[in-house]
C-alpha cells in the first residue's frame, strides 16, 4: 500500500513565501541602507569645521564622506560625520573638534559683554565592516537602521498570526475541535497582543529610533512576558471580578461548595501574582545587584506563568463557544448522551434531561431533513448513591419520549467522560462493525462539548457535538472546571512548554546583564 505524500496547504506556502520573501528584501535593504553611517556629537556651543579633523585606521575600509553641522533631532546642536564603508574588516575612526561656548553676561548693568570659551574634545569608535557592507558600531552597539529590526520583527509576527489564524479557521469550519485548536488560538492571541505592545513602543519611541541599541532591543524582548501582562492585567481582573460575582449567585442556588468557588480562587491567584509582580518592580532599588537579578527573573517567570495560562484561557473559551455553535451538515448514525447525576428517584436531573431533550431534538431535525434516524446510546454507569445506573435512567426517558427499545443501546459502566467516550465507542463497534463507515454524535451540556470532542478524540473516535444550554450562573463555573480539567490532561506538555520558554528567556536576560 503505497503511502500518500502530505501536501503543503495554502496557508502554509502563503507563511514561507512571505517568510522568505521579507527576509530577502530586508536583507537587501539593510545591506543598502547600512553601508553608510552618520556619527552625531552633540555639541552644547559652535564648532569650526576647519578645525574638525577625522581620521581612520584603515581607508581601504571606510571613507569620508562628508563633515557638516545641524539640529539633531530638530533641536540639538551637533557635529556630523557620514561615511561609507569600501571593504569588510575592523577599523578605528577618531574625531577631534572643539566645542565653543559663547557666554553672554552683563556685571555692571551697562551692557553685555560676549566671551567665548574652547573646549576641545576627542571621539573614538571601534567599527565592523561586514562581508555584506554593513557598518556595525561596536562602541555604541549600533548600525544604521537598527530600528528596522522591530519593524522586521512585527512583520513577521503579522505573518504567523495571519497563518495560525487560517488554521484556527479552518479546524472550526471543519468541526476539529481538538487540543491543538486550543494552543493555536493561544498562540495567535500571545502574539496579537505583542504585536500591538510593539507597534506601540515604536510608534511612542519614533523619534528615539536612531538611538536604540541592539542589546537595548533584545533586553525587551526578554520583559516581553512582563509587557504582556501588564498590558492585559485590567481585563483579566474584570474578568476575574465577573466570574467572583456568577459563583455567589451560583452559591445561592446550588449550596456552599469548594468546586463552586474556583473563579474566586482563580482572581485570588491572578492578585496574588500581579501583586508580586509590581511590589517588586516598585522595590527594585532597596537591594543589591545580585539579589536585582534574582527578582527580575522571578518576576519573569511569574509574568510567563500568567500569560500563558491566560492565553490558554481566551482560547479555551472561544474554541468552547465556537464548538457550541458548529452546525452539523449531515446525518448521525448514533447519538452518544453523556450522563450526569440523576436524582434519588432515578429520574433524570435537569442538566441530564437537557442533554437527552438535545439529542432528541436533532434526530427529529434529521429525520424532516434526511429522513434518516439515529440510535441512541446513553452512557453512565451507577454511582454509590443512585439507585439506577445513569443510563438506565437515561434509557427509561428515551422510551417515555417514543424511542422504541431496539434504538437504545446502553452503555452503563463508565464513571467519567473518558470513559464515557471510550466505553460507547466499544458499544458502537459491536453493533455497526467499522466506525468508519458510520457517523456519530454526542450531545451534553454546553461548557462540556469541548472536552468532549478532545476525549473523542483521545479514544480515536470522529464524532460531532450537540449542545444543551443550562443556567447562565452555572455556566462560567462550570466552564473554569472544564478548563482546569484541560489543563490536567495536558500537564505535562504545559509544564515544559513554560519551562523552555523561561529558561531561553531567562538565559537571554542574564547573557544581556553579564
Amino acid at each position: 500500500m503505497k503511502k500518500t505524500k502530505r501536501r503543503l496547504k495554502p496557508r502554509h506556502i502563503f507563511c514561507i513565501v512571505s517568510v522568505l520573501t521579507v527576509l530577502i528584501v530586508y536583507f537587501i535593504f539593510l545591506c543598502n541602507y547600512s553601508r553608510v553611517y552618520t556619527f552625531s556629537f552633540w555639541l552644547t556651543g559652535k564648532t569650526d569645521l576647519s578645525t574638525v579633523e577625522v581620521t581612520v585606521s584603515d581607508e581601504s575600509k571606510v571613507k569620508v564622506n562628508k563633515i557638516y553641522t545641524g539640529k539633531f533631532k530638530g533641536n540639538i546642536d551637533a557635529l556630523f560625520i557620514d561615511i561609507e564603508s569600501i571593504s569588510p574588516g575592523h577599523v578605528r575612526l577618531s574625531a577631534s573638534y572643539t566645542d565653543i561656548y559663547q557666554i553672554s553676561y552683563d556685571p555692571h548693568g551697562e551692557k553685555d559683554r560676549v566671551e567665548y570659551e574652547y573646549y576641545p574634545q576627542t571621539m573614538e569608535v571601534d567599527l565592523h565592516v561586514t562581508p555584506f557592507g554593513m557598518i556595525y558600531n561596536e562602541t555604541h552597539d549600533i548600525f544604521r537602521g537598527i530600528w528596522t529590526v522591530n519593524l522586521l520583527g512585527c512583520v513577521l509576527t503579522l505573518i504567523v498570526i495571519i497563518t495560525l489564524a487560517l488554521s484556527f479557521r479552518e479546524k472550526q469550519k471543519n468541526g476539529d475541535f481538538t487540543y491543538s485548536m486550543v494552543i493555536i488560538g493561544g498562540v495567535v492571541f500571545f502574539l496579537t497582543v505583542t504585536l500591538l505592545l510593539s507597534l506601540y513602543q515604536i510608534i511612542i519611541g519614533w523619534d528615539l529610533r536612531d538611538i536604540n541599541t541592539f542589546k537595548s532591543q533584545l533586553y525587551t524582548l526578554s520583559q516581553i512576558g512582563t509587557s504582556f501582562m501588564q498590558a492585559t492585567e485590567i481585563p483579566l481582573l474584570l474578568f476575574c471580578l465577573a466570574l467572583s460575582i456568577s459563583n455567589i449567585q451560583l452559591v445561592r442556588h446550588e449550596g456552599f461548595r469548594p468546586q463552586n468557588l474556583l473563579g474566586v480562587l482563580l482572581g485570588f491567584f491572578v492578585i496574588a501574582a500581579m501583586a508580586v509582580v509590581h511590589f517588586v518592580d516598585l522595590n527594585l532599588s532597596w537591594f543589591d545587584v545580585s539579589m536585582y537579578d534574582v527578582l527580575t527573573i522571578i518576576n519573569m517567570a511569574i509574568s510567563f506563568v500568567v500569560g500563558y495560562m491566560e492565553s490558554l484561557l481566551v482560547s479555551t473559551i472561544v474554541c468552547a463557544v465556537a464548538s457550541t455553535k458548529y452546525k452539523i451538515q449531515h446525518p448521525l448514525d448514533y447519538l452518544i448522551i453523556l450522563g450526569c447525576a440523576i436524582r434519588k428517584d432515578g429520574t433524570p436531573t435537569p442538566i441530564l434531561q437537557g442533554r437527552i431533550d438535545r439529542a432528541l431534538a436533532f434526530d427529529r431535525e434529521q429525520a424532516e431533513k434526511w429522513d434518516h434516524h439515529a440510535k441512541f446510546v446513553p452512557s453512565g454507569g451507577q454511582g454509590s448513591d443512585e439507585v439506577i445506573s445513569e443510563a438506565e435512567s437515561m434509557k427509561r426517558y428515551l422510551m417515555e419520549q417514543g424511542i422504541p427499545e431496539e434504538r437504545i443501546l446502553k452503555e452503563d459502566r463508565s464513571v467519567n467522560t473518558y470513559q464515557n467516550m471510550a466505553f460507547s465507542k466499544k458499544v458502537i463497534q459491536k453493533d455497526a462493525g467499522r466506525l468508519s463507515e458510520k457517523t456519530i454524535g454526542f450531545s451534553t451540556t454546553n461548557y462540556h462539548v469541548f472536552r468532549g470532542y478532545t476525549l473523542a478524540q483521545r479514544v480515536g473516535m470522529k464524532v460531532r457535538g450537540l449542545s444543551a444550554k443550562t443556567k447562565l450562573y452555572f455556566f462560567p463555573n462550570a466552564f473554569l472546571r472544564e478548563f482546569i480539567g484541560l489543563l490536567f490532561e495536558k500537564k505535562w506538555i504545559h509544564l515544559i512548554a513554560l519551562l523552555i520558554v523561561i529558561v531561553f528567556f531567562t538565559s537571554l536576560y542574564l547573557i544581556l546583564t553579564f
